[in-house]
């Protein structure tokens, strides 16, 4: 984790950098998006010389950061992206301002009744017996009153602001987790569920016939594939594979591209049988389907795919759980290809 998310500010020391480092963000080439907030605010905070001065170099010869200096400076200066430490910190930014803005709100409420009351004083009394000394008391009341309208719009300015930066940091962190090429899951979305699922194996009640399941699945011969018709076919059928392996995904599944050509169907406790029909149901629709190369006449002959399952051993890790599972695909390549492997839960 980089130093950008290591912040040990107070509320009103974070409220500050905010509030400088937005202005200078909209004055730059690249979107406000969290990387780039994320070296603006080590840029103001002054805890990074090394990252100021490199910036300020930039600044001075280009005028402005663009969308690369701005990557680059926070990979050379800051920390890899982070997504849901960002979405953290950004969430963190919106519950200061809300509380600000409620702040100041009520501020001016109590302000504005405070006024109230003196122009009614002042009513009462005439203009004879109105003195100098209320006459600017109310007029200091005014003044604090437009100060408070000002500083309330400032703040809604600024909650603005971090309401597109969250917007920002959920699409990244959506993004993060997508496979760009299929739709599916990715392989850092496939480690989270796994590790979720099995920490909630690890204390559920154990049931000897159901346990999580995991499916991996090689595409046969993908690198002939690629040689033969070209790497725009080989995406086409990666895709085409992707799509049967979206369908047949339970509602509680996970369904994942973790490698070039390989892919995992991460199943909620079932039992064994279960998860080999499923792999067996894959399998026959992969082989029975036909993928038409975009731009020919004919289809290609036939795609397959190997399948190794295994279903979870209550206590062993998750790289074991894998591992046991690619033993089982491994199984099924070294067989012939085109086939389930089915490893027992003993």
């Amino acid at each position: 984790m980089g130093s950008a998310v290591k912040y040990e500010h107070s509320i009103e020391r974070s409220t500050e950098l905010l509030r400088m480092a937005l202005p200078l963000m909209s004055r730059q080439a690249a979107a406000l998006h969290p990387v780039s907030y994320a070296v603006w605010y080590e840029y103001v905070a002054g805890e990074n010389p090394t990252l100021r001065a490199a910036m300020d170099r930039t600044l001075a010869s280009d005028g402005a950061l663009d969308e690369a200096a701005v990557h680059t400076l926070y990979r050379r200066h800051v920390a890899e992206v982070d997504p849901q430490t960002a979405q953290r910190v950004a969430d963190g930014f919106q519950r200061v301002l809300t509380g600000m803005a409620e702040s100041a709100a009520l501020a001016g409420d109590q302000t504005a009744r405070f006024g109230s009351s003196l122009s009614r004083l002042s009513e009462q009394l005439g203009e004879s017996e109105s003195t100098p000394a209320l006459q600017e008391v109310m007029h200091g009341t005014r003044e604090m009153q437009q100060a408070m309208a000002r500083l309330q719009q400032r703040l809604d300015d600024s909650r603005r602001e971090i309401a597109m930066l969250r917007d920002e940091v959920r699409r990244v962190r959506h993004e993060s987790l997508i496979d760009g090429l299929t739709g599916l899951a990715n392989r850092r979305a496939f480690d989270q569920r796994l590790a979720t699922l099995l920490a909630i194996a690890q204390v559920a009640d154990p049931a000897a016939d159901r346990q999580p399941c995991l499916l991996l699945m090689d595409i046969d011969h993908f690198k002939r594939i690629n040689d033969s018709y070209g790497h725009a076919f080989g995406d086409q059928v990666i895709q085409a594979v992707a799509q049967v392996l979206q369908r047949h995904v339970p509602a509680a599944g996970l369904a994942a591209r973790i490698g070039g050509e390989e892919f995992a169907l991460l199943l909620p406790p079932t039992s064994v049988d279960e998860a080999g029909r499923l792999a067996e149901k894959v399998r026959a629709t992969i082989a029975g389907s036909r993928i038409r190369r975009q731009g020919a006449g004919d289809p290609l002959e036939r795609v397959t795919v190997s399948l190794g399952v295994a279903p979870y051993r209550r206590g062993e890790s998750p790289r074991e759980f894998v591992d046991r599972a690619d033993q089982a695909l491994y199984a099924s390549k070294s067989a012939g290809r085109d086939r389930v492997t089915v490893l027992g839960a003993a």
